[in-house]
């Protein structure tokens, strides 16, 4: 039997639920649980982490999606090729069938980005004696994935390296 009472309680009770749900939905809230590890999340910016790079792990992806990892440079940290503060990608990789991400940052990166490097001409070398690397400091690094548009950050701690002993 129809109950005008219960469906004059009941009925905004459901709009409003409907109306924060689609809200959450249109804003990236609800089902954006993408989540992001870095590892080691604490390094020195050494040459070592060509030979044993940053991995990047996450979930939350859609499966198969394309995931793009940037560098996002805190203010005042310019990074060769780019402007202040514009993301730089370092990593990229495919979500697998239940949306995990394992990439790692390979060593073009690290001798771009956090190395900034120059080259040789002659034989396409890295010149290390032309870099300007990254300064110690908190770095985040996010990632989006390119259909979901689902984001995760971690934060990378570059270290200062170890004093040398006299």
């Amino acid at each position: 039997m129809y109950d005008k009472k219960r469906t004059a309680i009941l009925l905004p009770a459901v709009l409003a639920l409907a109306l924060i749900f689609s809200a959450c939905a249109a804003l990236g809230i609800a089902g954006s649980s993408a989540k992001l590890t870095l590892t080691p999340d604490k390094t020195v910016l050494s040459p070592a982490l060509i030979k044993k790079p940053i991995v990047v792990t996450g979930s939350g992806w859609e499966a198969g999606e394309m995931v793009v990892v940037n560098l996002l440079p805190p203010k005042g940290v310019k990074i060769k090729g780019s402007a202040e503060g514009d993301p730089v990608g370092i990593a990229n990789g495919a979500a697998d069938d239940q949306g995990n991400l394992k990439t790692t940052v390979g060593p073009l990166a690290i001798l771009m980005t956090f190395f900034q490097v120059g080259w040789s001409d002659a034989k396409m070398k890295p010149d290390f004696s032309k870099a300007t690397p990254l300064p110690p400091g908190d770095y985040q690094i996010e990632a989006i994935g390119l259909l979901s548009e689902k984001k995760a950050r971690a934060t990378l701690t570059l270290l200062p390296p170890p004093k040398k002993k006299k």
